[in-house]
């Protein structure tokens, strides 16, 4: 696999004509200001609110409304170093949904517009997409007392990935692993996302300031996955064929009577969310308030067609020279590019349906206050946000009439096959969406509509979901001398509520336990299944305290120390009481009503440094630890299909125990003048350095890392600015992290080392008119991860660097 998916020309073009501007994640904190505004509160959610969404990586792009791990690296955010962030801070503001956007356009009263074009360009398809964006501002009145801003933004993208992924099972005697099901697939994702925001500011008087704002989202996406799996489970492994590492994986054997699964995924999802946000800020002779509310409706509908065709009587061998890459032999001249061998399994159509109501209000209050001789700046506030998720499925089910199927060919595209991963597979012609819906509606005959299949397993995707957070808070700050003193603490009060629907034979269920709502029949066994509603509910009151200290030494050096707690509340569908089994894919997800919210201690110690020869450098020793840290658990159980054993993959979130993460934090920027060709550069560095241990239940005897903690992770900064031209890169590096635990060492899941190469230029014609260039992901490197040993890849993804064009006309 060559390093470079593009051009090695093109990146170096872009290496020294694009910019990065400097971020704001590595900027230094200035001595503090004993007057700090609650206004703008220091979130790393408020970033959230810009992202373009068309853009979003595979990895991201399925954790919608997930709240982020605040000690996962990849969320890292580079900032003020040895600070707390405060009792004012939202005990969950990694969760941007919790954010309070605060800006006023009365602050800032002008008249203005401006239009921009753009292009969306993905490297991997070749494809370029349009997109437009406009904002204006307006004062609407002669005493500048009212002010309404508005934008409009729309964006698109069409993007092609690449994936090798695969599943490694034990073998009978529990002593070796063999790759099970290898697959290997291509996605098309089709995106176009439209938001409209606009806001209105009035300012009655000298005193109080009032503000409206509305933002409105309309996101659309249709994918399409072409996949094909090769099932060795089921088959015979020919005797003495096997080769054998010395960490106890098969790297290498063959098999008789393997089947196939050619999986084709044809998903729309149409997704509308509304915010609307009141506010306003009264600044008086001592106490400066400031209170908002906000409402949001978030809904999500996506239409999933799930085709299923399979191959059988397939001899064949691997070979893993290359993990991320293992050779596929066929040793019985069967032909996997044709699609006349293969025969319709089954479809199924999900609709399915996601409605978020989120509820919140905030009130923060400051003042200057004296206590004796000592000035004090006091800081206090009340935030309560609710929020409720409903999720529904409708399911249909349909398999073949006994002895009247029909196979691929019928419906599938013309063609010969699609190469993947720079040529080394090729994945056969895939099924055509248009021409098999017309097949369904024009055969009806050759379906059977399986409702027992359908109603058993769409009714584990139904649940509701509700959390209620109450919080309030005291922040004192005190400035004596060189020294600068804050101490404050934060009491929540948590509520969740949550209702799953489980299906359970009528063997184990318990009778006394939530509320029936259907007993159907299982046709294979004759026995009864119980279908119905566990409800589960949950509170829990939080004081978390914070406390930092920073000392002068010097104009240049400034010590600081700081200790707090944070919270980390569970996702809020991983605490309903589900189980659901997919059957194409062979997996389980379960959820735990008894999961408990993870508690973080950290210290942090720093030192800092500036001068104009030095720039700004600082260090930082810091102390982590935690308990109840959630983590991914992925074990396996049996299922019989048509009387056979069946190994599924069971995934669950748990809780462990405690864990420990140790290390130092270093940062450093200096801009230097008149340097080469620019009129200014400048380099920004920043590296963490975490040493972690963790513990879990089920494996008292183990050390483990902390789960989605990387113990390296760095980012290099490049800026220089030439009259009106501005250009940098970014570079950045994180070392492998522990994603998912097993049962043992050779069961855990590891997402391998991640680099990523960003870089953009921006160029201003005149004053009113502006071109940028931005690349993203210019290395592009693969979402990697293996289980257990290097040789188990269970991941090998590429979604190819993509640019955006941009040019912005204001008047």
């Amino acid at each position: 696999m060559k390093p470079f998916k593009s051009n090695p020309l093109t990146v170096a073009g872009a290496l020294l004509c694009s910019c990065l501007s400097a971020p704001a994640a590595f900027a230094q904190t200035a001595t503090t200001n004993l007057s700090q505004s609650l206004t703008n509160p220091s979130r790393p959610a408020a970033a959230m609110e810009g992202k373009d969404e068309t853009n979003q990586s595979p990895r991201e792009r399925g954790r919608i409304l997930v709240k982020l791990n605040p000690i996962a690296s990849e969320y890292q955010v580079f900032g003020d170093i040895g600070t707390s962030p405060g009792a004012d801070a939202d005990g969950e503001g990694v969760d941007f949904r919790s954010f309070f956007p605060s800006k006023n356009p009365i602050q800032n009263p002008s008249n203005a517009l401006s239009l921009g074009y753009s292009i969306n360009f993905n490297d991997q398809s070749g494809i370029g997409k349009s997109g437009y964006n406009a904002s204006f501002t307006q004062i609407l009145d002669a005493e500048e007392k009212w002010v309404l801003s508005a934008q409009l933004r729309s964006s698109a993208s069409d993007r092609l990935i690449e994936h090798y992924e695969s599943v490694w099972l034990q073998t009978q005697d529990e002593e070796t692993y063999y790759l099970d099901r290898p697959r290997f697939s291509y996605d098309e994702i089709l995106t176009k996302n439209l938001v409209g925001t606009a806001q209105i500011g009035f300012r009655p008087n000298d005193r109080n300031e009032l503000y409206f704002k509305t933002s409105h989202q309309d996101y659309y996406d249709f994918s399409y996955r072409n996949r094909i799996e090769l099932q060795l489970g089921s088959a015979s492994v020919v005797e003495g064929s096997q080769t054998i590492a010395e960490d106890d994986t098969i790297i290498g054997a063959s098999f008789e009577g393997a089947r196939t699964r050619r999986y084709f995924g044809d998903t729309e999802n149409i997704r509308k969310r509304l915010h609307n946000t009141f506010g306003g800020s009264y600044t008086g002779t001592e106490w400066t308030i400031d209170y908002s509310v906000y409402t949001q409706k978030w809904d999500l509908n996506r239409l999933w067609y799930n085709w299923n065709f399979r191959d059988t009587g397939v001899d064949l061998s691997y070979q893993v020279d290359n993990p991320y890459l293992p050779e596929i032999s066929i040793d019985n001249g069967v032909n996997l590019l044709e699609t006349g061998t293969a025969n319709f399994a089954n479809l199924r159509i999900h609709n399915n349906y996601t409605k978020d109501r989120d509820l919140a209000a905030r009130v923060d209050a400051e003042r200057s206050l004296m206590l004796g001789d000592s000035e004090y700046w006091i800081q206090t506030g009340f935030l309560h946000r609710e929020k409720e998720r409903n999720v529904s499925e409708e399911l249909s089910v349909f398999l073949p009439v006994s002895g009247n199927s029909f196979t691929l060919d019928q419906v599938a595209f013309d063609g010969a096959g699609s190469p993947i991963l720079d040529g080394a597979y090729t994945v056969p012609p895939g099924l055509d969406p248009d021409k098999s819906r017309s097949f369904v509606e024009s055969n009806p005959s050759i379906f059977v509509n399986n409702d027992f299949r359908a109603k058993t397993e769409s009714e584990p995707q139904s649940y509701t979901a509700e959390e209620s957070v109450t919080a309030t808070y005291l922040l004192a700050t005190r400035q004596s001398g060189e020294w600068t003193y804050e101490l404050g603490g934060r009491l929540e009060r948590t509520e969740t509520a949550t209702r799953g629907t489980v299906v359970l034979p009528e063997a184990v269920n318990d009778p006394d336990e939530g509320e029936v709502l259907e007993i159907v029949e299982d046709p294979s066994t004759n026995t009864d299944l119980i279908i119905k509603d566990l409800s589960s509910d949950n509170s829990y009151t939080n004081f978390i305290p914070s406390a930092e200290v920073s000392y002068n030494t010097s104009e240049e050096v400034t010590w600081r120390a700081a200790w707090f707690q944070l919270l980390m509340r569970p996702q809020y569908y991983n605490i309903v009481d589900y189980r659901r089994i997919s059957i194409p894919t062979r997996s389980i997800s379960e959820g735990n009503p008894t999961l408990s919210p993870t508690e973080i201690d950290k210290f942090r110690l720093s030192w800092s440094k500036e001068n104009p020869w030095l720039g700004s450098l600082s260090v930082e020793g810091y102390l982590i630890n935690i308990e109840n840290f959630f983590y991914g658990s992925v074990s396996e159980d049996t299922i019989l299909e048509e009387g056979n054993p069946v190994i599924y993959k069971v995934s669950r979130v748990e809780n462990g125990e405690k864990a420990k993460i140790k290390g130092v934090e270093i940062q450093w920027q200096k801009t230097v003048k008149d340097v080469g060709i620019f009129d200014s550069f400048t380099t920004s560095v920043a590296y963490t350095y975490s040493d972690s241990d963790a513990n879990v239940q089920s494996r008292p005897d183990d050390t483990l890392p902390t789960p989605e903690r990387s113990e390296h992770l760095a980012k290099l900064s490049l800026t220089g600015t030439k009259g009106k031209f501005t250009t940098g890169i970014e570079l950045t590096y994180q070392s492998e992290a522990l994603d998912d635990l097993g049962n043992s060492y050779a069961q855990d899941e590891y997402r391998e080392a991640v680099v990523r190469l960003d870089a953009s230029s921006s160029y201003r014609l005149d004053e009113n008119t502006s071109l940028s260039l931005n690349l993203s992901n210019l290395t592009d490197h693969p979402e990697r991860s293996y289980q257990g040993s290097p040789y188990r890849v269970t991941r090998n993804q590429y979604s190819s660097w993509f640019g955006t064009f941009n040019i912005t006309r204001s008047f």
